[in-house]
């Protein structure tokens, strides 16, 4: 891995460079992506998933809407979903697309419907077709989840959706508790307090709150995002009924790929995503963790020979919530982790002086 992020993460923070790494981002964006035929959906699957602390099988749908908003203005840093949008979708096509992937309904439990971007978003969703999708999804499953961003969460959007909210659970990317991580790191316009908001308005109508935190956002070492994250999810425990803690991944088209290639981002050690679990002393919400290509170079990784067992220990965390799964996983490539630790945690910028915000 490439300390140099750490070393120059002081311009980095200036914002004409800023600017620049995120023009170069909407560039790779725009270059890529594709226009999806507005009757297919982007993909569809089963999955194992936990209701009622018992495992079951989830129905993973992904429409391809017109795209996410903010992704169309700029986008995030480590997002590449704007390549799976169609810019011709309309309420039928999106329709079908449902229909579509109800063919692959089998008696799961668990249904969750993913965008580009948000489900609340009527640029996406329309609010005719979000009432169509849910009152079908609510007489077939027992838990539906929907993505949305924070600032679609609003009286007026969760009025809209009312009958449904005893199945319905909102999942919300935070990524960070830290405003400065979220804006120089993720490059989304998002304060922790607009989503705290968004979140006991949610819960005081009724309504499950799922939030996503960004593990090892770039221009941030592995020490430094090992403590954003469990500080994270210290906060997020206040105001969310589940945690999932997202690995960056290397997504195609994305500031963090061109950092990637250019060796200056690596994703998280998988032994960092145990020590954030093994270091969060929550009660109440369920901690989770699904990592996105995990165990490959663009996802989080060991040195290739224990990854199997690391993540099979952490999958059976995210549905035991038992310390326990971790005792007897251990492999060489561990000291490889430490020593990149004790090297991170010199010369480091990130530190809680500077890269704090002031209580």
């Amino acid at each position: 891995m490439s300390f140099g992020v750490e070393r120059q993460v002081q311009s980095l923070l200036s914002q004409p460079l800023m600017k620049s790494i995120r023009e170069a981002g909407a560039r790779e964006r725009s270059k890529a992506r594709r226009d999806l035929d507005p009757y297919s959906y982007v993909s569809c699957w089963t999955e194992d998933e936990v209701m009622d602390n018992q495992e079951c099988k989830a129905l993973v749908l992904i429409l391809a809407t017109k795209g996410c908003s903010w992704a169309l203005r700029s986008g995030c840093s480590m997002c590449g979903y704007t390549n799976e949008s169609s810019s011709s979708a309309t309420d039928e096509s999106l329709w079908q697309q449902y229909l579509s992937g109800m063919k692959n309904f089998a008696a799961q439990r668990v249904l969750k419907i993913y965008t580009s971007g948000s489900f609340l978003d009527t640029f996406e969703i329309s609010l005719d077709l979000r009432k169509r999708i849910l009152q079908d999804a609510f007489d077939n499953f027992d838990m539906i989840v929907v993505e949305t961003r924070h600032e679609y969460i609003n009286r007026k959007n969760l009025e809209d959706i009312l009958p449904y909210r005893e199945k319905l659970v909102l999942a919300v990317g935070v990524e960070s508790s830290n405003d400065l991580v979220v804006h120089y790191s993720v490059n989304k316009p998002s304060l922790f307090t607009h989503f705290i908001s968004a979140s006991s308005l949610a819960h005081s109508m009724g309504f499950r709150v799922k939030s996503y935190m960004m593990f090892k956002p770039p221009f941030m070492s592995e020490s430094d995002a090992i403590r954003d994250a469990v500080n994270t999810i210290r906060d997020l425990s206040q105001y969310s009924d589940v945690i999932s803690i997202n690995p960056t991944n290397i997504q195609r088209d994305t500031v963090v790929e061109l950092l990637w290639k250019s060796g200056a981002f690596r994703p998280p050690w998988l032994w960092s995503l145990v020590e954030v679990i093994r270091s969060s002393n929550i009660s109440g919400p369920r901690l989770m963790s699904k990592p996105t290509g995990a165990g490959t170079v663009r996802g989080a990784h060991n040195c290739g020979r224990c990854d199997e067992r690391v993540l099979k220990a952490i999958s059976s965390y995210s549905v035991r919530q038992s310390l326990d799964v971790f005792e007897d996983i251990d492999c060489s490539c561990r000291k490889t982790w430490e020593r990149e630790l004790m090297i991170s945690r010199f010369g480091n910028y990130f530190t809680e002086s500077n890269y704090r915000i002031r209580e």
